[in-house]
């Protein structure tokens, strides 16, 4: 349940987090690139914009990204990057270019294994299970992409730069700002990088994974990941009421995520946050998007913390919602979208028992 708790609204710049584990139980226990681009060259600017000024920063130039935001509209596509010191080739970087412009990051995001390594990449568990590792300045995820999401960001790149940049309109998904494979190995793995929303070290009190039904489930609580422990036909234990004190917890906190999250939110954030979401929404259904994470962190009795006070506007993934948490002192909350690649298709048709 999100409360209403006064008019004060701050927000606080993300730090850096913790360490990698689902979907978004591994996004949650990691929580945080910049690629190096070659032989790039500019486009040129949209029929709409004016010009670069003569001194304007090249295209081989990390400054080039950072310089110009979406206002401006100025963005080169690159047709090769470097991640991780690995030679990769894109895919429809003409659209990601303009998400990177637009959220200021710059193309040299991860270039050396200094800033991230491939072998580092684990497997998140979850029902996708796709490895994926955060860059070691904890900003960035790079994660491996399976067929279907692969094919699916091929389809909505153009539509997902769109949605980003859409001045009037507030979005909440975390951004997808490269798409990407190895040019060194035959496998043929793709891969995707997007920003860290839950860059704030914490400790996180509260992380929910929410999705609108009884799939919602608590991941983190007090610092702790909450152990998953599924009631399975071959778990006979289970069955007769011996699953121990991390069934118990598990089954509380997927109760607490379902029916009463524990929230609280200005009446402004509130409505800045579900106006977001219907943005979101209206996006997802748009291109058939069915399956998704709305990752809640809350950060709790925050008032020894450095927050800069100002009035909001929008919100964004990793915006921090900060409110009076009743007792005197301020409660930080922060979302965003993550996991929404999935399309309805034969194998949602057939988990949802339709054929």
């Amino acid at each position: 349940m999100v409360k209403n708790m006064g008019n004060t609204e701050s927000e606080r710049p993300a730090d850096e987090a913790k360490d990698c584990a689902s979907g978004a139980d591994a996004y949650a226990q990691a929580a945080q690139v910049e690629v190096g681009l070659k032989d790039s060259t500019a486009d040129a600017p949209p029929a709409d914009t004016d010009a670069p000024p003569a001194d304007a920063p090249t295209a081989t130039s990390t400054e080039y990204f950072s310089c110009y935001n979406s206002e401006r509209k100025f963005f080169a596509k690159v047709e090769e990057i470097t991640v991780g010191g690995v030679k990769c080739r894109t895919f429809n970087d003409e659209h990601f270019a303009r998400i990177r412009a637009h959220f200021g990051i710059p193309n040299d995001f991860a270039q050396s294994k200094d800033h991230f390594d491939f072998s580092n990449m684990i497997a998140a568990g979850g029902k996708g299970g796709d490895p994926m590792a955060r860059t070691k300045d904890k900003k960035y995820f790079i994660k491996e992409v399976n067929r279907d999401d692969h094919n699916t960001l091929l389809e909505i790149a153009k539509g997902l730069s769109e949605h980003f940049i859409e001045k009037t309109k507030s979005s909440i998904i975390v951004p997808i700002f490269a798409h990407f494979t190895r040019t060194d190995k035959k496998s043929k793995k793709t891969f995707f990088a997007m920003t860290n929303c839950l860059a704030d070290p914490g400790p996180y009190s509260k992380i929910y994974d929410l999705k609108g039904c009884a799939d919602d489930k608590l991941l983190t609580e007090n610092g702790k990941r909450v152990n998953v422990v599924h009631k399975r036909i071959w778990k006979l234990n289970l069955w007769c009421g011996c699953g121990g004190e991390d069934r118990t917890n598990y089954l509380r906190g997927k109760l607490e995520a379902l029916h009463e999250p524990d929230l609280k939110l200005t009446k402004s954030q509130k409505d800045l946050l579900i106006n977001a979401i219907k943005n979101d929404c209206n996006f997802m259904k748009k291109y058939g998007l069915m399956d998704y994470s709305l990752l809640v962190a809350v950060i709790n009795h925050a008032d020894g913390k450095d927050i800069n006070a100002q009035t909001l506007t929008e919100v964004g993934a990793g915006t921090a919602l900060v409110a009076p948490d009743g007792n005197g002192k301020q409660r930080i909350t922060i979302v965003g979208i993550i996991d929404f690649l999935q399309q309805w298709g034969l194998g949602k048709q057939v988990a949802k028992g339709s054929l």
